[in-house]
């Protein structure tokens, strides 16, 4: 076992993980590349199973890039483009004023919006609507409004007023969930259903399924999500009752995903290799390339370097990168010194799973673990060893042999 193997093992043994799953490849002709382990267990506890390349992780924000790829094969069909006007797919998000703040007597301080809902601005976080819990306002907002007793539906789940007029500002929230209804309107069919035909069937793959969907043997073999207890505390099972996508009615193409990572694994192949199973080379180049307008490029930026939002998203975002989004992604919009090449798409899922795909470089890689709250430093440490070891092993650069 290599030394970085061992690392990992010992990460399982102090309780970083119950365990974790890598994957990675390179696109070179002698393929100097192709990694997959598995280490530890399915949860926490003595009897636990053993966690093995197959067993199904719950996706949570890796779903996008599913949801993001099955919105260009619409543009690629001439169904609808990034510059559509979307309000009359999604009216109940079209409704939506714009939220301020509060007064002085705290009552919300509401205008209308003027600005149009771009597609794009749903598949890059920039149409102004966000995640309540990680915003304060929204928070505030919601409690005075009262919550739904069961959150389980767009309309009970992701109705909120916008935090900003679309295409002026970035903010990490609903939009490809919203974009997810479009393509529904559009095709007349459930998310679940239009991947399985336009996604996973052309990869021969069976085991990426929406919560609704998710089948009994999935259901069985699934990962426990483990919850940390205070940053250096234990871990402990969490219920599935506590999950985020407990109860959902509904395929929600943000979040409510989960995936044995092996096939998973081949999407991000598909997209490192340009192959064109799931979309036309010139889809491809348009997913990789920056989407955001000069003032929400601004935004992201400017997000991306405030520490108590930036510790909540998984993996690393030196401050001295330039960052932008494609159509799926995060996007590196310039050298980052360490080893990500601009142009390199990443992202992640809220139980600190995390990939990248760097087309530049030729590699692309996957980190699969359940651990809860998103961003957990021990986890964070695991995943920087993981992404720096795949890029030294694909440049032939020091990386432990395999």
């Amino acid at each position: 076992m290599s030394p970085f193997e061992q690392k990992f093992e010992q990460a399982v043994r102090d309780g970083v993980f119950s365990g974790a799953i890598l994957m990675a490849k390179d696109k070179s002709e002698a393929g100097k590349l192709d990694y997959a382990k598995s280490f530890g267990t399915r949860s926490m506890g003595e009897n636990a199973k053993p966690l093995d390349l197959n067993t199904p992780l719950f996706l949570a924000s890796m779903t996008k890039l599913l949801t993001s790829i099955a919105c260009m094969q619409l543009i690629e069909r001439g169904l609808i483009s990034l510059d559509t006007d979307v309000s009359s797919f999604i009216p109940d998000l079209a409704a939506q004023p714009i939220l301020h703040g509060f007064d002085d007597n705290d009552k919300p301080i509401l205008s209308d919006r003027k600005k149009p809902i771009l597609f794009v601005h749903l598949l890059t976080h920039s149409a102004g609507t966000a995640y309540d819990k990680m915003v304060p306002v929204l928070e505030k907002y919601r409690d005075q409004q009262g919550q739904p007793e069961n959150r389980t539906t767009m309309s009970t789940k992701c109705v909120y007023p916008l935090l900003f007029e679309p295409g002026t500002y970035w903010s990490y929230g609903t939009g490809i969930d919203w974009a997810g209804k479009v393509l529904e309107k559009l095709t007349s069919q459930t998310l679940q259903a239009y991947m399985d035909d336009n996604i996973f069937t052309p990869l021969g793959v069976d085991r990426i399924k929406f919560t609704p969907f998710l089948t009994e043997e999935m259901k069985k073999e699934k990962a426990i999500i483990g919850l940390r207890i205070g940053e250096e505390g234990n871990l402990i099972n969490l219920p599935d009752t506590k999950n985020i996508d407990y109860g959902d009615a509904e395929c929600f193409g943000g979040h409510g995903g989960y995936a044995d990572l092996t096939q998973y694994f081949e999407i991000l192949e598909s997209l490192l290799f340009d192959d064109e199973k799931l979309l036309k080379k010139e889809s491809t180049k348009v997913m990789f390339s920056p989407q955001l307008t000069k003032e929400s490029r601004k935004g992201i930026n400017q997000v991306f370097r405030k520490p108590e939002v930036v510790s909540l998203f998984v993996g690393s975002f030196p401050k001295e990168v330039e960052y932008d989004w494609g159509v799926g992604g995060v996007l590196i919009d310039s050298d980052d010194a360490a080893q990500r090449k601009r142009g390199t798409m990443i992202w992640s899922g809220m139980p600190n799973l995390f990939w990248f795909v760097d087309r530049e470089a030729g590699v692309c890689g996957l980190f699969g673990t359940q651990v809860f709250p998103p961003g957990d430093k021990k986890v964070g440490g695991m995943i920087n060893l993981f992404e720096k070891e795949m890029y030294d092993r694909a440049a032939g650069a020091g990386g432990a042999k395999l």
